[in-house]
């Protein structure tokens, strides 16, 4: 069980404050790098987002720790969608068929819906748009559209569930 705060020492007490606001003052300088942000937008300390000033965040979007968010080419999240840990969006890619991979960069917009929730190690890739109210499971690799209200997991990740007519 963890104990409760005020039992702790007082130098802990402290340790742990100047953690809270640390990490607030960096996710709020993080949230001021974006294209767009709403309001009530969390974000766990440490995260990753490349190309801040293309990401554009809905409304009570909570972002997890140890994501990454390569969003050069563009992303978008709607509101009130949760991102689990370990979670990677990318709208980068290289062609396949380029002569040397590093000397190419494809970009392709990422479209998160509303309420969305991305479970921990998902992998949403370049181009994917997914839908509204739709489940990413726990590691799935996300190469393709996943419609409104869909369930999809695996790699590839593949629909489980689709939505009741």
């Amino acid at each position: 069980m963890v104990p409760m705060t005020s039992s702790l020492p007082i130098w802990k007490r402290l340790v742990l404050r100047l953690d809270r606001w640390s990490q607030h003052i960096r996710a709020e300088g993080l949230r001021r790098g974006f294209a767009e942000c709403g309001r009530d937008v969390s974000i766990q300390w440490p995260v990753v987002i490349n190309g801040a000033d293309h990401l554009r965040v809905g409304n009570d979007v909570s972002i997890n720790a140890f994501v990454h968010i390569w969003a050069q080419g563009g992303v978008t999240i709607g509101d009130s969608t949760l991102i689990a840990s370990h979670v990677a969006i990318t709208s980068l890619t290289h062609p396949q068929d380029s002569a040397k991979f590093s000397d190419s960069v494809v970009s392709k917009q990422v479209v998160i819906g509303s309420n969305v929730w991305i479970g921990s190690h998902a992998v949403i890739m370049p181009g994917v748009r997914i839908g509204d109210g739709a489940i990413v499971g726990a590691g799935a690799v996300v190469l393709r559209d996943v419609p409104a209200g869909d369930v999809v997991a695996g790699v590839p990740a593949v629909s489980i569930r689709r939505p009741n007519p």
